[in-house]
């Protein structure tokens, strides 16, 4: 597992205190252009009644980063396979867009993916000063989201695959999440590597390691192993810590944030 850092922070927004807590990765806070951040459960951050969506859920990590909620942006998350490019024309309305990554290089524009289970990806390509946030369950691994994400920003902004840097966030296990062979077959069809990332568990059922899949992705893709991070917490394992949406059914969301500082 990799080294993590916790971070709490205090902001009066409101006239209420909300504290903010939050996880990075040494690797990454060593880059001076950039902020990122995971969000745990801690402070209810993320927390939602009955899991609906309310455009304030985040203002406590925007201010976090020194900028507002606006300034923030998210997507409606569908498990599938596009990549929206963030920038100052489409920011008011990247919230509405089915899309399951975001690439960008505004200055002071954060980036976000959120999940309670899925893999939360992060990128950085320190020369041309781009970021990416991908939100990776099985179904958006399998159509390969991370590799395109990669493609797109090499397309976008010249990003080379050997100098990105990643950051995997907390995810749920391969322990902890078993599936059927409706999941296992797209699996099995879409990676060489599938008896890496996965074990038998019974009749027609498997454990499968999405953090592991991910990572390999990249791999393929030229990112050197080196340079890919996790976090390495499940959240399953760790409910206390983090939302889990195989461990509690309806809940919360964590948020996995990246922005080029301005």
């Amino acid at each position: 597992m990799n080294t993590v850092k916790t971070h709490h922070s205090k902001d009066t927004i409101d006239g209420s205190v909300r504290e903010t807590g939050f996880l990075t990765i040494p690797a990454l806070d060593k880059e001076s252009r950039i902020l990122h951040a995971f969000t745990t459960r801690h402070g209810g951050l993320g927390g939602r009644g009955n899991g609906a969506r309310h455009r304030d859920d985040w203002t406590a990590m925007a201010h976090s980063f020194g900028i507002r909620i606006d300034r923030l942006a998210t997507v409606s998350q569908v498990h599938g396979e596009n990549i929206i490019k963030v920038d100052e024309m489409n920011i008011r309305d990247v919230r509405a867009v089915h899309a399951d990554a975001m690439i960008t290089r505004v200055q002071g524009i954060a980036i976000g993916v959120e999940t309670a289970d899925c893999v939360p990806v992060l990128l950085y390509d320190p020369v041309m000063h781009a970021v990416a946030a991908v939100h990776a369950g099985w179904r958006s691994t399998v159509k390969k989201i991370v590799q395109k994400t990669v493609n797109r920003m090499h397309e976008e902004f010249g990003t080379e695959s050997s100098r990105l840097i990643a950051a995997i966030g907390p995810a749920i296990c391969g322990k902890c999440y078993e599936v059927d062979e409706p999941v296992m077959g797209p699996v099995r069809e879409a990676f060489s590597f599938w008896p890496e990332v996965s074990a038998p568990r019974g009749t027609d059922r498997w454990s499968l390691d999405l953090v592991k899949a991910n990572k390999l992705e990249l791999m393929q893709i030229g990112l050197e192993e080196k340079n890919i991070h996790s976090v390495g917490m499940c959240t399953a394992c760790k409910k206390d810590s983090f939302y889990s949406f195989r461990a509690e059914g309806k809940t919360g969301r964590m948020l996995s944030v990246i922005m080029v500082k301005p």
